[in-house]
C-alpha cells in the first residue's frame, strides 16, 4: 500500500496554495519539539522528522500533518489539538473517486476548519447558498494507486447541511453534494445549504 508522497500546492483560482505568506502564524518551534517527542514515544515519529504544514484561509492553525516512519499512518496535530493517525488501510477503503472529512473539524472565529481527503480526484471548490469557500491544497499520498489529497477550507459555523463540491474527475468537472457532518455541533440555528 506504500507510494509517493508530495506536498502540492494549490493552482485553480477558488484553491489557495498552502504555502505561507509573512502573514500567516507560523508554528510555535516548542510546540512541534513536544509534537515530534509525543509521537516518537507513540511509535509514530514522521519520517524524516518532516511535517507539512497545513494552512486555513481562516486564519486558524497551522496544523501539522506527517506520515509515520514505522507505521505509515498519515497524522495530524495542532498547537491547541492533537488528532491523531489515520492507518493507510483506512484511506485506501475510502470511496473512489470521492471526497469526505479527513480528520475533525476545529471552531476558530465562527469558522468550522476542516479537513478534506479526495480521493481519485481533484477538489476546485466548495460551495454553499452560492457563496464558493477556498479550498487549499496541502498533502498527497499514492495509496494502492490512487492519489489522496489532503485539503483545507474553512467554513461559516451556522451554515449545514449538504455543500457542492466542485471536483475534477478523470480531467472532467463535475459537482455532487458533499455532507460534512456538522449539523450535530450546532443545532436547529444551522442555515441550511
Amino acid at each position: 500500500m506504500e507510494g509517493p508522497v508530495r506536498a502540492s500546492s494549490g493552482v485553480a483560482s477558488a484553491r489557495e496554495s498552502t504555502a505561507a505568506p509573512s502573514a500567516e502564524p507560523t508554528f510555535p518551534e516548542n510546540t512541534k519539539q513536544l509534537i515530534l517527542r509525543t509521537a516518537k514515544e507513540k511509535g509514530t515519529a514522521p519520517a524524516g522528522d518532516r511535517f507539512t504544514l497545513l494552512r486555513f484561509s481562516n486564519g486558524y492553525g497551522p496544523e501539522l500533518l506527517w506520515r509515520a516512519e514505522k507505521t505509515g499512518d498519515i497524522c495530524t496535530a495542532s498547537d491547541v489539538v492533537a488528532r491523531g493517525c489515520v492507518p493507510l488501510a483506512d484511506i485506501a477503503k475510502r470511496p473512489t473517486p470521492g471526497v469526505g472529512t479527513f480528520i475533525g473539524a476545529s471552531l476558530f472565529e465562527g469558522n468550522w476548519s476542516v479537513m478534506l481527503m479526495a480521493n481519485g480526484e481533484t477538489v476546485d471548490r466548495l460551495s454553499c447558498q452560492g457563496r464558493d469557500f477556498p479550498v487549499r491544497e496541502g498533502y498527497s499520498i499514492l495509496v494502492d494507486g490512487v492519489l489522496h489529497t489532503v485539503y483545507t477550507v474553512a467554513i461559516p459555523r451556522n451554515l449545514q447541511g449538504a455543500y457542492r463540491v466542485a471536483v475534477r474527475r478523470d480531467g472532467h468537472p463535475v459537482e455532487e453534494p458533499l455532507n460534512l457532518n456538522l449539523e450535530e455541533n450546532y443545532g436547529s440555528a444551522a442555515v441550511q445549504c
